[in-house]
């Protein structure tokens, strides 16, 4: 129980943190909390939050996660970044969602459905520019104590959300798939290898949809994803009974080669209770 104490009492006092570098724009002062999901896309409750490596069973000690009353936040971002880069943005991520959400319920309440998915207009910048936002924000504090260097993976994902429209255009590729699941999956960045190919990755899951960066033409994706782009007016999200068993990737099992490397303070878990 020593380690796990002295975990958990880390994470309690990093919550606290009030002044530091914010994890978008780089500027040192005071952090805001950003609601992760986002405020309007989901009904906020009481939940608990654990490292992904504690609920996959990676981690022996028990899963005693961390209560907040009001949804799960992530106190990283400033208060300009959570405004002008992310609310500004996050009305559309709550559309989606809501619009999304109504459209699988009547595929699923119908049995004689044409098709094997739902779509819907939206306006692909301002839904990826906030999920990729909310990507970067929903880690440990401890990311906002020292003073940030440029990461190639990361510096083109935070002048995207920053407004420069086509700062990914050559580094990363987004998807999205149903998710059906009450849990709430954030992953800054983790490395999956599959029949030999690896890949960095980071993942924002909420129901009902995963949200997938990769790096440009290298990622692993779930059966059921598929492609977005900041350019896109229409949103498709496959509904095939088949792609169910890997929504919840990548805690979705283990199969051949395939392995995940992750730093569990930088994947959370989220439930309501």
């Amino acid at each position: 129980m020593g380690n796990y104490t002295k975990g958990l009492t880390e994470r309690r006092h990093h919550t606290q943190l009030r002044e530091g570098y914010c994890l978008i724009c780089g500027t040192f002062g005071p952090l805001s909390w950003d609601h992760v999901p986002p405020q309007g896309s989901i009904t906020i409750t009481k939940v608990e939050q654990a490292h992904l490596t504690e609920v996959m069973g990676i981690n022996s000690d028990p899963v005693i996660g961390v209560k907040s009353s009001n949804g799960s936040k992530f106190r990283t971002i400033c208060k300009h970044c959570n405004s002008s880069h992310l609310g500004t943005n996050d009305q559309e991520v709550a559309r989606v969602y809501k619009g999304i959400s109504e459209k699988i319920k009547h595929y699923f309440l119908r049995a004689d459905s044409p098709v094997n998915h739902v779509h819907m207009l939206f306006d692909g910048m301002r839904f990826c520019r906030a999920m990729v936002g909310h990507v970067l924000s929903a880690t440990t504090v401890k990311d906002c104590l020292q003073e940030p260097v440029p990461v190639p993976y990361y510096a083109p994902l935070q002048k995207f959300v920053m407004g420069d429209d086509t700062a990914t255009d050559d580094s990363h590729d987004f998807y999205v798939w149903f998710y059906p699941h009450r849990r709430h999956m954030s992953i800054k960045m983790f490395t999956c290898k599959n029949h030999g190919h690896i890949a960095t990755l980071s993942l924002l899951s909420f129901f009902p949809l995963a949200f997938l960066i990769t790096e440009k033409g290298q990622g692993i994706y779930p059966s059921g994803a598929t492609p977005v782009k900041p350019t896109d007016e229409t949103l498709y999200v496959k509904l095939d009974s088949g792609h169910l068993p890997y929504a919840a990737f990548p805690n979705a099992g283990l199969e051949g080669d395939q392995m995940i490397l992750l730093d569990g303070s930088r994947s959370i878990v989220s439930y309501p209770i």
